[in-house]
């Protein structure tokens, strides 16, 4: 499988303040910019090597953000598939122990076999996402299936970007999709229609990012414990929210309101997800992902309104989301022959 070929367009001035403030750290540039395919408004993700757990951190400089993930040596270089995939189209801006060299080397050759892993992961996760689609329509928990078709959905996307060797770039999934080879029957239609493409305009997606500032707020201002805070360090900081809306400001200043939905989506899945897991923790709750929404939204220790939810685009009619279901669980059977 062929990867994107690497930028060398990296903005000094947004980079040299991250390597100044991390002078001994390997640092490499990964994400979209590695990937060659970010726009204006994408920030740069840097990867830093470091010995002790620490948050996600953000930078601005100028107009110009920069997301920076910590990793350890052990992370680095024995890297679960997900991390790999990552580190095969890294950009090393400082290395002077070669280490980030040769786990870019390592995980360009083993890149194909990750690939195939993720694939795997993330074609169980749908199928098991859209099982429970349809227990949960069978008891009338209409919203509780829409997030789980979601879910089922974003997971098929990443798996059919990753049979070509793509790797999936969350605010730009629908263009590596509609970019992918016409060689095979396209499974595009099962796709938008679980995800809820229809839904897709400037009204929708101005609403879902509202109620997504709602949730990175309450995430943001919830005390957390140490472990718990290195896991969820993206949302501590107020320019989380404030890459996200420049993300949304350029797709919809250019017209592209299905990517932005389909961006945006993408980040309903996961911070309501992190929501949950953070609540039912500390309540001390079992975990049940068939009631992610009614633990949120109902009782005394509810943490957001069922007006954050339908704001969130969760509104899809029950015989929607059960031809959805439908139409996306063909298509996952479909890929899942294919690897």
């Amino acid at each position: 499988m062929e990867q994107p070929p690497h930028p060398i367009d990296a903005s000094v001035n947004t980079i040299l303040p991250v390597l100044k403030s991390f002078p001994a750290n390997e640092v490499a540039i990964i994400g979209c910019h590695a990937l060659n395919v970010s726009r204006r408004s994408c920030e740069y993700d840097l990867l830093i090597v470091n010995r002790d757990p620490i948050p996600e951190k953000f930078i601005k400089v100028g107009e110009v953000y920069a997301r920076i993930i910590f990793r350890n040596e052990r992370d680095v270089r024995q890297p679960d598939p997900q991390l790999a995939l990552t580190l095969a189209s890294a950009v090393p801006l400082r290395d002077p122990s070669l280490l980030l060299a040769g786990a870019t080397s390592d995980c360009k050759r083993s890149f194909s076999v990750n690939c195939r892993k993720s694939m795997e992961t993330l074609l169980a996760a749908s199928l098991k996402s859209l099982a429970r689609a349809e227990e949960l329509l069978t008891e009338k928990e209409t919203q509780e299936a829409d997030l789980s078709l979601l879910s089922a959905a974003r997971d098929f996307a990443y798996a059919e970007l990753l049979t070509s060797g793509r790797v999936p770039a969350p605010s730009h999934v629908l263009g590596q999709i509609k970019a992918l080879p016409k060689r095979r029957p396209s499974s595009f239609k099962q796709w938008a229609d679980a995800f809820g493409l229809e839904l897709a305009s400037r009204v929708s997606c101005e609403n879902r990012l509202e109620a997504l500032s709602v949730i990175y707020d309450v995430l943001r201002t919830t005390a957390l414990e140490k472990e718990t805070a290195v896991r969820l360090g993206r949302y501590r900081e107020i320019e989380a929210v404030q890459v996200m809306e420049m993300k949304v400001e350029e797709l919809l200043g250019s017209m592209q309101s299905a990517e932005c939905f389909s961006y945006l989506g993408q980040e309903v899945i996961e911070s309501l997800m992190d929501l949950y897991l953070l609540h039912v923790s500390k309540l001390s709750k079992e975990k049940d992902y068939s009631r992610v929404i009614r633990e949120l939204t109902v009782g005394g220790d509810r943490l957001i309104s069922e007006e954050v939810v339908k704001s969130l685009g969760l509104v899809r009619a029950p015989e929607i989301i059960r031809s959805a279901t439908s139409g996306l669980k063909s298509a996952v059977s479909s890929l899942a022959k294919r690897i």
